[in-house]
């Protein structure tokens, strides 16, 4: 071999062959070079999860066509193999010597998936990287091949499975009772339904792992042999030998206290119960290890609104794991298997244990990558000491166990830090879950998993722990270590809009909570109106290790720009160095996680050694212009992000992130002095050419257009400055009611952009007084109310997607449900205001401090309006201030396009035109086209 990698002669494809399955092992794949077939020899082999089969056919790059039709015969001759994949080889090494290092360290590999099971993939786009980045594919492929879509498919089925079940189960009231109070205690699920539900998936999970088992030990029955031979009392058997003679007694005890209820119950109700459950564990099978438990759990609550529950998608923990440990911790040797068993890593809020699972699995990834060879001693090690789980729903930790139990079945372990934690009201004591660690190392947790503890009070606590149940320390508390990394996605409830905080417990109870929390944060940065995601970080926050510890979050987009997330900003910005923030700009998903379409942020942070900003240090803001939508692309994105020099805010160009050929985002660097105290803006625009227009507009007041050589400053003020902001919404209704019938009040309801086309309007509605109080409110004073009546209207909520204008002049003093009313004292500042907000310059403005909630379903807050830099009107001559008011009047008439639509509006045009041309800017075409191809005004992708 090493005679052929030194001859600078044509080597042959055989020998690379060997090279490619060679390193392919040295990175722990199974890959077996040219292995011997009555149907064909394929170039290599490679053997996952069994009984997966992944061929590998390779040649040249610029044999492509031949290779197409030897995989086309491949594709017939192994319809089983679960993968068939294309590999190019770089031209360029054909000639080299030591062909090995060149391969090794080679970036334009070329591949592609040509098929599967048989069948044609009709989506064989070329993927180009190094062999690190083809072992990432390969381990990746199951899920990759099957797809979202063949996960969302499976739910389906184990979800109508449920649905039987459960449906079965309750019809017998006394066992269907006795098992929704076993959930009802553990999970606060009032739903009785939702509860059978829950109950019946915790038993598909024991069923599950119980054949993953049989697969590995031959002492372990399958479970569908234990069912149809022995019925209820053979699943038992099987599951009491695992607990007794193998462990994970997290996984079976809950199910195993489910099932001896069940055997309570006649006997002819078994078979419809457990039926459905077996058939579709049988079905679906293939899908088994890719969290598909979890992916179901957060679909069962029925008070997912009050628990706030939001389950992170696997690509955003797989993006963030990567991201997380990208560099970090400092001067590691991933080789040693116990370096990552030496961190602590704690979820707060883990669920289901996706965030925990991503971090097992990117240690095991960068430990082989390493070249490291005890993937099972670093598992083991991993979950027996350095991750550590934390929830208040009994069966989210059952489900967090199996999960990672089911990375390596044939691990057994000696204790899980998984912890189910208090939360309620018992007595005069008052607990707040995983918030009671807020300044103190331990917390109450609720009870184990053995039936002799459901319910028990803290002196009975147990830990959820292999070997079974087990005292905590003093038997009382569970400790929370000091933090090498907090990674979580914890709770958002709010406090506004009825109090939902801690909603999912009985109404009585709810108020004392809360106060306790509110008291608990009087010496914290967090503010409970931001929600409970605010009281978490701040809990994280006080554990993390000063130096080096690490805080990795999935949040709201708005804990960026929104004004309750003010002190958690300031928090971040005291005690830790932001390092990334990872924002979606795509239309098809804003969200990180499964069960919600609010737009949310990734955000990655390191503890000072002490507290205070370091001006030198810069963030890096991460805006993807497509979300990755599976774990292939979630680890190629998240490598090109890091690998990618950003753009810094200060000069010029772009830093495109490139996979695969395509651009799905940019990279954009900012000084963390630039973002003290301030809205963190480096996440409102898709690219790094807007962000700097608006941030030099606000905070230097010169309009800068992308592409125009001309610059020119302005005077701005904030908008308070000009006119008075009306009441918001909640006053009005405390002082009116809307009718139909003619009063002194005036008001303009509603935002239908079919009818909001023009800059001005007239009232659609009359406001009536009210004569008392409504229930739980105090009565307002409606002249006070009135008193803040304007002419000028700005959008309150709007879709940037369907509206057409910002802001619009009414002919009569009016309020209105979803504008803010602007109260000035001149009607010509009126006008010119009117045309400022309407212009691509004061959009600009308006969508930088703009708070997201859902892509382009965005908000403008009172205080953030009365904050708007806007055009100030002192400052300009009597000859602008008419020279802008007859723009108004030449476009009262004009129709304007929707925003997507702006580049191409002649109204919106003329109106930049006059605006240009009084104020003496730059043109501001390019600008207008910017604006409107942005994702969160366009609804499309980049």
């Amino acid at each position: 071999m090493q005679t052929r990698e030194n001859n600078p002669a044509t080597i042959r494809e055989e020998a690379v062959n060997t090279i490619l399955a060679e390193l392919l092992q040295g990175h722990g794949i199974n890959a077996r070079p040219e292995a011997r077939d009555p149907r064909g020899t394929p170039d290599i082999r490679v053997h996952v999860a069994y009984p997966n089969t992944i061929l590998l056919e390779c040649k040249w790059d610029g044999a492509s066509s031949q290779l197409e039709d030897q995989l086309t015969e491949r594709l017939e001759t192994f319809p089983d193999a679960l993968g068939l994949i294309g590999v190019l080889y770089p031209t360029r090494l054909r000639h080299k010597r030591y062909i090995r290092a060149n391969l090794k360290k080679a970036t334009d590999i070329k591949w592609w998936l040509h098929g599967s099971r048989g069948e044609l993939n009709p989506d064989r786009r070329i993927r180009t990287g190094s062999v690190a980045d083809l072992v990432s594919h390969l381990r990746a492929l199951p899920l990759d091949i099957e797809g979202i879509d063949a996960v969302q498919a499976a739910a389906k089925v184990i979800g109508y499975a449920l649905e039987q079940a459960a449906k079965h189960l309750s019809s017998h009231s006394q066992t269907a009772y006795a098992i929704a109070e076993i959930i009802a205690k553990s999970d606060q699920e009032k739903d009785r339904a939702a509860a059978l539900r829950i109950a019946c998936l915790v038993l598909f999970n024991a069923l599950s792992f119980q054949d993953r088992l049989a697969e590995i030990n031959e002492n372990v029955l399958t479970a569908t042999k234990s069912w149809r031979t022995q019925g209820v009392p053979g699943l038992r058997d099987a599951w009491r030998y695992v607990c007794d003679n193998i462990d994970y007694v997290p996984v079976f005890e809950l199910a195993t206290n489910i099932l001896d209820e069940i055997d309570h119950s006649p006997f002819e109700t078994h078979k419809p119960i457990f039926d459905p459950l077996v058939k579709a564990m049988r079905d679906t099978r293939h899908l088994q290890g890719h969290d598909l438990s979890g992916r179901l759990f957060h679909t069962l609550l029925t008070d997912a609104k009050f628990t706030g529950a939001y389950y992170t998608s696997i690509p955003a923990a797989t993006m963030l794991a990567r991201l997380v440990f990208h560099d970090w911790p400092p001067h590691v040797d991933w080789k040693d298997h116990e370096f990552p068993a030496s961190l602590d890593v704690a979820d707060l809020a883990c669920g289901t244990g996706t965030l925990l699972m991503a971090v097992a699995s990117e240690a095991e990834r960068r430990h082989v990558e390493a070249g490291g060879r005890n993937t099972a001693d670093l598992h083991k090690a991993m979950v027996e000491q350095a991750l550590h789980g934390y929830d208040v729903q009994l069966s989210a930790v059952h489900f967090a166990a199996t999960s990672l139990a089911m990375l390596n079945p044939k691990i057994q372990f000696d204790r899980m830090n998984l912890y189910v934690m208090q939360l309620g009201v018992e007595g005069s004591k008052v607990s707040l879950g995983s918030l009671d660690f807020l300044g103190n190392g331990e917390a109450g947790v609720q009870y184990g998993l053995s039936p002799d503890e459901m319910g028990a009070s803290t002196r009975d606590a147990k830990r959820v722990s292999g070997n079974g149940p087990r005292g905590v320390e003093d038997g009382v508390t569970a400790t929370l270590p000091n933090i090498d990394l907090a990674i979580m996605n914890p709770p958002f409830t709010r406090s506004v809009s009825g109090n939902l905080l801690f909603g999912s417990l009985p109404a009585a109870d709810r108020p004392k909570l809360q106060k306790e929390l509110q008291n608990r944060l009087k010496s914290k940065q967090a503010s409970v109106t931001a929600g409970l995601g605010a009281a978490f970080v701040a809990t994280a926050a006080g554990k993390i290790r000063p130096g080096d510890g690490r805080l990795a979050l999935v949040l709201p987009l708005t804990v960026c720009t929104g004004r309750s997330w003010q002190q958690t900003r300031a928090l971040i910005e005291c005690e830790f160095a932001l390092d990334i923030v990872i924002t979606s700009h795509d239309p098809e998903r804003w969200n990180f996680s499964d069960s919600t379409d609010l737009s949310e942020a990734l955000l990655i942070a390191t503890r000072r050694k002490s507290n205070g900003p370091q001006t030198k240090h810069r963030t890096t803001f991460v805006n993807l212009w497509q979300n990755p939508a599976n774990v292939l692309d979630a680890h190629r994105i998240a490598q090109a992000a890091a690998d990618t020099a950003p753009a810094y805010l200060e000069g010029t160009g772009t830093a495109l992130i490139e996979v695969d050929g395509r651009h799905v985002g940019e990279v954009l660097s900012i000084r963390e002095s630039e973002l003290a105290g301030k809205k963190w803006s480096g996440v409102q625009f898709a690219r790094a050419d807007v962000t700097r227009s608006a941030l030099r507009l606000l905070n230097a007041n010169e309009v800068r257009i992308p592409g125009e050589q001309k610059t020119a400053r302005v005077s701005l003020c904030r908008l308070d400055k000009l006119g008075q902001v009306g009441p918001d919404v909640r006053d009005i209704w405390d002082g009116f009611k809307p009718t139909n019938s003619v009063t002194p009040y005036a008001m303009v309801e509603g935002h239908d952009t079919n009818q909001r086309r023009f800059m001005t309007t007239e009232p659609n509605k009359y406001l009536s007084a009210l004569a008392e109080p409504r229930p739980g409110r105090n009565l307002k004073s409606a002249e006070q109310l009135w008193s803040r009546a304007g002419h000028l209207l700005v959008a309150g909520r709007p879709r940037l997607n369907t509206m057409r204008v910002a802001a619009i002049l009414s002919s009569d003093m009016v309020l209105s449900n979803v504008w803010w009313s602007v109260r000035t004292e001149n009607r010509c500042w009126d006008k010119v205001m009117t045309v400022w907000l309407n212009s691509s310059i004061g959009l600009l403005t308006f969508l930088s401090i703009r708070n997201t909630t859902e892509g382009g379903w965005v908000a403008m807050k009172k205080a953030d309006l009365e904050e708007l830099p806007v055009l100030d009107l002192r400052e300009l001559s009597e000859e602008q201030i008419q020279g802008l008011s007859d723009v108004f009047d030449r476009l009262a008439d004009a129709e304007f396009e929707r925003l997507p639509s702006m580049s191409n509006c002649a109204a919106r045009r003329a109106l930049d035109d006059g605006l240009s041309e009084i104020l003496g800017l730059p043109k501001l075409d390019t600008l207008r086209v910017l604006l409107a191809s942005e994702p969160v005004v366009s609804n499309r992708r980049l």
